[in-house]
């Protein structure tokens, strides 16, 4: 059963085809960027795109942070969306990754 929509569950795939589901915690972010925001991240468009400087900003949605400086970001792009093998009439699944704070922006501005 998929966690509901807006719940503070995510649904990860886990090795040799297990799903595992994490538990994050609101209380461990320092307040930069707080759980739930929308931000810009860098993420590349294609598989191959291995300049990072050239990566664009593109939304998403902070997690985590999982570290002083490490946040858990999950990229709301519809071109890298993919739709969800369980429910694929009605479910996409987009990327996640790990960033630092220079590669993540307000999208609320400075």
């Amino acid at each position: 059963m998929a966690p509901p929509t807006g719940s503070p569950w995510l649904l990860l795939g886990g090795g040799r085809g297990a799903t595992m589901i994490y538990r994050y915690h609101p209380s461990d972010n320092d307040g930069r960027f707080p759980e739930g925001v929308p931000v810009l991240v860098r993420f590349p468009l294609h598989d191959d795109d291995n300049d990072r400087d050239a990566w664009p900003w593109l939304p998403g949605t902070v997690l985590e942070q999982c570290d002083g400086d490490e946040w858990y970001v999950v990229v709301e792009e519809s071109a890298l969306a993919e739709p969800d093998p369980a429910a694929p009439d009605r479910d996409w699944l987009y990327p996640a990754c790990f960033r630092d704070s220079s590669e993540i922006r307000p999208a609320w501005g400075e």
